[in-house]
């Protein structure tokens, strides 16, 4: 299983649409700003889970700030990350919530920085930003899951080259 994760697109769904039409993946995780970029993923992508959270700059109260998705055995973390207190290139308080959920992955946006660290056993992730980067080429994540287990992170930039990569053991 292959999953793609996108933060903070702010309306710009080109860079997202070229990693789904080249990676096939098989879900989609939106970190927030612009989740309504999600849901035209989803519109576009019918066949496509979609799962989305709000950022900063999303107002629909339907989008949950954050949510635990399991895969497998595996409990995932995802929000945006801004009530977490995330800066520049901190996760804040995103690994802590992770943890408090039982979670062993977390993912945030809201810096529109790339980040991926381990913090006391959570592997913790900032996929930058699809389309409005801070530091470094517009970028993602790509969460490789082998037998119901997680076992590769990827970020990514907008054409699919290789920044990282992590190997995760099950």
């Amino acid at each position: 299983m292959k999953i793609l994760i996108f933060s903070d697109s702010h309306g710009g769904t080109a860079g997202m649409i070229a990693a789904i039409e080249r990676e096939k993946p098989d879900r989609v995780f939106h970190l927030g700003d612009y989740a309504g970029d999600a849901r035209e993923l989803a519109y576009i992508y019918p066949s496509l889970p979609v799962c989305r959270v709000r950022g900063n700059n999303d107002f629909d109260p339907d989008v949950p700030w954050e949510t635990v998705v399991s895969i497998g055995q595996t409990r995932i973390f995802l929000t945006h990350g801004h009530r977490e207190r995330v800066y520049m290139l901190s996760g804040g308080l995103v690994a802590q919530r992770a943890r408090e959920q039982g979670c062993a992955l977390a993912f945030y946006g809201h810096t529109h920085r790339m980040e991926l660290t381990w913090d006391s056993g959570v592997l913790v992730c900032n996929p930058g930003s699809i389309s409005l980067p801070r530091g470094g080429p517009e970028s993602y994540a790509r969460l490789t899951v082998e037998d119901g287990c997680p076992c590769g992170l990827a970020l990514l930039d907008e054409d699919g080259g290789l920044l990282r990569m992590e190997k995760i053991k099950g």
